[in-house]
């Protein structure tokens, strides 16, 4: 055998995987999540109360729209622009780790049916790895609004759970490289899946916050 030839270089045959692309049923689920909280923070963004019969519409002081409905109203508060704006940027980070989980998927996908080549797994994992870190440096130039005190919390706990996703990374890369048949590999992947899949409901729960709910 080659000096520093490793277990995953083996060219013998080895047993037919009945899943030859082990976790990517997890893409579309989390795929949809991602896009599910944009559409969750579109619908947090105003908070109607409706009773019906409209017949007139005003402006209040306090910047609320107040629609007259015969003896009822309906008022529609609109969230402080800062927090929209927040919203919009956790759901673009949200959004672009879901292509990065995509990327993650292929890569292991085509090392595990040997359509890649090993240098070239390698590589990609590399690459994604450093696409995966810049990501999370990423999300430390988001804004956190200062008109809701509550946000600097969700903020610090939705950093947390991004903190887990490059150390999965790595783990992946790392178990790509062990000198075993890619159960490391394979059990880092899973790992990674989770600590995605934990941030996104983290996004997904500041995203369908509202202004008086109970704290995340």
């Amino acid at each position: 055998m080659r000096s520093g030839l490793r277990a995953s270089d083996y060219s013998h045959p080895v047993q037919p995987n009945p899943d030859p692309k082990p976790g990517r049923w997890i893409l579309p689920v989390v795929i949809l999540a991602m896009m599910g909280f944009a559409w969750l923070f579109i619908n947090a963004a105003e908070d109607p109360t409706v009773s019906a019969g409209v017949t007139t519409t005003t402006l209040d002081g306090t910047g609320a729209t107040t629609t007259t409905l015969g003896s009822a109203t309906t008022t529609t508060t609109a969230l402080p622009s800062d927090v929209v704006q927040y919203n919009l940027d956790i759901t673009a980070g949200g959004i672009e780790m879901a292509t990065l989980q995509e990327r993650m998927g292929e890569l292991n996908s085509n090392w595990d049916s040997r359509s890649a080549s090993y240098a070239d797994t390698l590589a990609g994992l590399r690459a994604l790895d450093a696409d995966i870190n810049s990501w999370r440096t990423g999300l430390n130039s988001i804004t956190v609004p200062t008109s809701l005190p509550e946000y600097a919390n969700f903020h610090t706990i939705m950093l947390a759970a991004a903190d887990e996703i490059p150390a999965r990374s790595a783990d992946v890369l790392a178990g790509l490289q062990a000198p075993d048949s890619g159960e490391a590999r394979r059990a880092a992947l899973i790992q990674f899946n989770e600590a995605v899949t934990a941030y996104g409901n983290q996004v997904n729960t500041i995203a369908a916050y509202k202004p008086g709910d109970a704290e995340l």
